[in-house]
């Protein structure tokens, strides 16, 4: 049997390569608001931060060098991390951190000084967001979870949608899951425009066609001519 967790416990750290971990401290202390819990070996000089905001953790490490007191096997891994940083800085790589009010938080550090690269607006996924920058090109995403208003796979009103609820009842298999397109097409088919609408077979079939066409779920769906 599992032990609950504390909500403002941890439950993934990531570590981020710095060029300059005063300066990355700094904007994530003083323009973003996480809290310094930890530095090595000082807080003045840090080779290495840990911050926190609502419970997630990033740290922020110094690049390795052969000289570099990395100790063991891992020494090799740090070095090849560094090389990578210094090929791309920041990238391949989205961070989503989240907090209670997205619109509140976003007008806090616009006010301490941050420049988010765009306002926060609502998400097909369920989510309100809004993306920002660091000083070593890491994007970062600040999100609070929304409550939808329609399925994002069929388009019909969500009733009594829970927080971050994407799909609607028709759309989801019994444990929440989306349902395949082939299953949701045959549904919106028969159980919308044929059961509800009254169509026939064929302008009920290119009805739902034309509908789920513009859904988020079926965007990246292949649509045959």
């Amino acid at each position: 049997m599992s032990t609950p967790t504390d909500p403002h416990t941890p439950k993934l750290s990531i570590m981020l390569t710095a060029t300059d971990v005063v300066a990355s401290v700094a904007f994530y202390k003083d323009m973003l608001g996480f809290t310094l819990d930890e530095s090595w070996p000082n807080d003045q000089a840090p080779m290495w931060a840990s911050m926190s905001l609502n419970g997630q953790v990033i740290m922020i490490g110094c690049m390795a060098t052969p000289e570099s007191d990395c100790g063991g096997p891992e020494g090799t891994f740090y070095l090849e991390n560094t090389a990578a940083f210094q090929k791309e800085p920041g990238g391949g790589m989205m961070i989503y951190v989240q907090v209670d009010d997205v619109d509140a938080y976003h007008a806090d550090i616009t006010a301490r000084g941050a420049a988010p690269v765009a306002a926060p607006r609502d998400e097909f996924y369920g989510l309100r967001d809004f993306p920002i920058l660091d000083a070593d090109g890491y994007r970062l995403y600040f999100f609070q979870p929304i409550t939808m208003t329609t399925c994002q796979s069929c388009g019909m009103p969500l009733t009594d949608a829970k927080v971050g609820q994407m799909y609607c009842g028709y759309c989801t298999t019994p444990d929440g899951h989306l349902k395949s397109f082939e299953e949701v097409l045959e549904g919106t088919i028969q159980g919308y425009f044929m059961g509800m609408q009254k169509m026939e077979r064929e302008p009920a079939e290119a009805a739902a066609k034309e509908l789920l066409r513009k859904m988020p779920a079926w965007a990246g769906e292949h649509w045959a001519e």
